[in-house]
């Protein structure tokens, strides 16, 4: 990977070379009646650097109308660009011109384009009924800030209401419970306002327990000491530990302790027993760091961590992308700090070459950081990218029709501390299309997944993934699902470790969703993470050379019992995608030639011919297979198995009631001999300890060369070679910001 883009820039780099070279400077200091060729004022001051981007955008554009081959460089002294709105690059202004615009730091100045604006004038609180309401230890600590000098014409609503940031650090709106989670007491279910009387979760006592829609109740006091509920949110998972969402309140019955939340209601009504919190709660403001917004007034509360001085606190406000390129070649973004935006920093759309190196993303609202909708080799390089509300990098490309490729990319990019405010469905890293690229990226610290795709032929590679999964359940540390038309794609060479999701189904590190086929993962490392591999009914998977320890099961063949998902009209349109793509004719009949004998068999929905090879499980549990799946509608040979279970059988549905009731599991051990000489006939070795693992203690699972695994067919995993590496944009690896 390393030497294709060595190439790649050689020849990026090759074809600079060739062009006509422009330097446009732009500087905090500058000034936009200056020509902009020259980084410092001239004595005379009459030459210098621009001081905005509407003047260099201006620049750009005369540059362009009078010359072809050229090289512009944008280069920014030192400081912080406040920007306001949006700068275009489309392809009316580079249209077949051969044209290269670069952005970039001067001798490598930290540079700061934010889309926030710095709010002054907090002062002491005098009004008694606020002060009241706050605590008396408190009630001189907390600072008052009128934002209507500002002319902030929309502050939005949660997830989308703006940050406040403190010396260029997220603080927390007041919350209860400060940390955790509440559970739902209650829910009522008299009335006429039953949601969704056809997928009902639980039922207790002959009764449906739960989704009633308009309110819910609790067991905790704490609301009888709020004065004012106007404008107080929640945020839970109200249903589903894979879908959160946020939740004005109405009002509270203090008497009769129900909650009455604000339509539109969660999509899916509320459940007994699920988490959620309350936010933006005057009362609750009671820590240093933390804030209340009083939107009615447009009065912001903040507790501050220490005294405040001039440019301390920051609003993100700019509800609009800082840079559009628009069906552009050839533009380039590099070492430039990007931060404090209610929404995405960069938006890439279609075109060729354009890439975002070595360049910071932080402190972003409910929004993906980076994204790239189409177009060819555009990629994303060597980034940190933290304190993101949802997705760090969004890539789409290629043509599912055609299965053309779009060799678009994420590569040695460090994200951590995503899908802070949007977490359902929001990952580290999103592929979409034909043929992208995830490889050697560090990521980490989120509520949610670490990767997901959808489409074909990706490569997933030398990624270390751990440390998510924070509050959800049910998903993945690379997860998709939804389509057997999403084929080839290559999940190899990844360190997947330390995962654990506290909701029902856990986190799976490799969950492919219903019916997700035909994919590789082979020599990847899973330590310490709640299951390995788990398949939602896809078919044809190969799970190779993988070394599996600690994991409850390593791998899992799970049979989806409502096979009408698979038929016209089905819940998830598998059967319409199946014919969009027309599954039956070149070119995925071709390529993919079992996609062939998904209907045609009469075995739709079975999760059958997934292989199972040269695998090491060690520490845990070996297989987990629903108990409608028998042995030989699978292949499991020649791994390697030191587990004290090896394999169990698990009826997870009963009638449709309760889809995660499990009324027994049936548990083999080493014990059971004919399930062993069964296994042994396959090849497989069933041993007791370890593996040969060349130092457990300290988490080196490389293979010993004395190891039973290589006569099994296994191949060595090159380790070193996994994650982070140092370039000319990332001269540190970091664990964390």
């Amino acid at each position: 990977m390393k030497k294709v883009l060595l190439l790649f820039f050689i020849i990026i780099y090759s074809s600079f070379a060739q062009q006509k070279e422009y330097n446009l400077y732009l500087s905090t200091n500058g000034n936009d009646q200056f020509d902009g060729k020259y980084p410092i004022t001239n004595i005379k001051k009459n030459q210098g650097p621009f001081k905005t981007f509407n003047r260099v955008k201006e620049e750009i554009n005369s540059i362009c109308k009078n010359e072809n081959n050229i090289l512009i460089n944008i280069i920014l002294k030192g400081g912080v660009y406040y920007i306001g709105n949006t700068f275009i690059i489309d392809n009316e202004l580079t249209e077949n011109k051969n044209v290269t615009i670069v952005f970039k730091s001067y001798k490598n100045e930290i540079v700061r384009i934010s889309g926030g604006i710095i709010v002054s004038g907090f002062s002491d609180i005098t009004d008694k009924n606020i002060l009241n309401r706050l605590n008396p230890e408190v009630r001189k600590k907390v600072k008052v800030c009128n934002l209507k000098q500002y002319n902030i014409s929309d502050y939005g609503n949660p997830p989308h209401r703006f940050d406040v940031l403190f010396k260029g650090k997220f603080m927390s709106v007041s919350r209860y419970p400060e940390k955790g989670w509440l559970n739902i007491d209650d829910v009522p279910q008299n009335g006429d306002s039953l949601y969704n009387k056809g997928d009902h979760k639980v039922i207790r006592n002959g009764k449906f327990a739960g989704k009633h829609y308009g309110r819910f109740c609790y067991s905790d006091p704490r609301p009888n000491k709020w004065i004012n509920t106007k404008d107080i949110w929640m945020h839970g998972y109200w249903v589903w530990d894979w879908k959160d969402d946020f939740q004005l309140i109405d009002r509270i019955d203090t008497n009769k302790k129900e909650i009455y939340p604000a339509k539109p209601f969660h999509h899916y009504g509320f459940e007994k027993g699920q988490r959620y919190y309350y936010f933006n709660i005057l009362e609750e403001l009671d820590k240093p760091g933390e804030w209340f917004f009083d939107k009615a007034n447009e009065l912001l509360y903040f507790y501050p961590p220490q005294n405040i001085a001039n440019g301390d606190i920051m609003l993100s406000t700019l509800n609009k992308p800082m840079f559009v390129i628009d069906k552009c070649n050839n533009v380039k973004f590099e070492k430039i700090i990007f931060e404090c935006s209610k929404v995405r920093v960069i938006d890439i759309i279609s075109g060729n070459n354009n890439i975002v190196a070595g360049c910071t993303i932080r402190s972003i609202g409910a929004d993906t950081a980076i994204v790239i909708r189409g177009g060819t080799n555009n990629g994303v390089i060597s980034c940190d990218i933290y304190d993101v509300g949802a997705t760090g990098i969004a890539i789409n490309g290629g043509d599912k029709i055609a299965l053309t490729p779009g060799n678009n990319f994420a590569i040695n990019n460090h994200i951590t501390r995503f899908a802070n405010k949007i977490r359902a469905f929001s990952a580290a890293i999103y592929l979409r299309g034909v043929g992208n690229i995830a490889s050697h990226n560090k990521i980490h610290n989120a509520p949610f997944s670490g990767m997901q795709y959808y489409g074909n032929d990706h490569i997933m590679e030398f990624n270390e993934i751990y440390d998510i999964a924070h509050e959800a359940g049910d998903v993945g540390g690379i997860n998709t699902g939804a389509d057997y038309t999403d084929m080839g794609t290559n999940i190899r060479y990844n360190y997947f470790h330390n995962i654990h999701g506290p909701g029902e189904g856990n986190c799976r590190a490799v969950y492919l969703d219903l019916p997700g086929s035909n994919t590789t993962i082979y020599g990847n490392i899973f330590f310490d993470v709640d299951m390995g591999v788990f398949f939602n009914s896809g078919r044809d998977n190969r799970v190779e050379n993988n070394i599996f320890v600690k994991c409850n099961p390593s791998v899992n063949n799970y049979n989806w019992p409502h096979k009408n998902y698979f038929y016209e009209g089905g819940a998830w349109k598998i059967w319409e995608k199946m014919m969009e793509f027309k599954y039956n004719e070149p070119p995925y009949s071709t390529k993919y030639p079992v996609i062939k004998s998904y209907y045609d068999s009469g075995s739709v929905g079975l999760p059958i011919n997934n292989i199972y090879r040269c695998n090491v499980s060690f520490g845990g549990s070996f297989m987990d297979l629903s108990e409608e799946i028998p042995l030989d509608r699978i292949i499991v040979e020649n791994n390697l198995i030191c587990d004290s279970v090896i394999l169990n059988l698990v009826k997870k549905w009963t009638i449709d009631i309760d889809p995660y009731a499990i009324p027994y599991t049936k548990t083999y051990t080493q014990k059971d001999h004919n399930l062993v000489d069964y296994l042994e006939k396959k090849g497989n070795k069933i041993l007791k300890g370890d593996p040969g693992c060349i130092n457990l203690n300290k988490k080196d699972f490389r293979l010993k060369k004395s190891s039973i695994a290589y006569k099994l067919g296994f191949k060595p995993i090159p380790f070193e070679k996994i994650g982070l590496y140092k370039d000319n944009y990332r001269k540190n690896i970091r664990d964390d910001y």
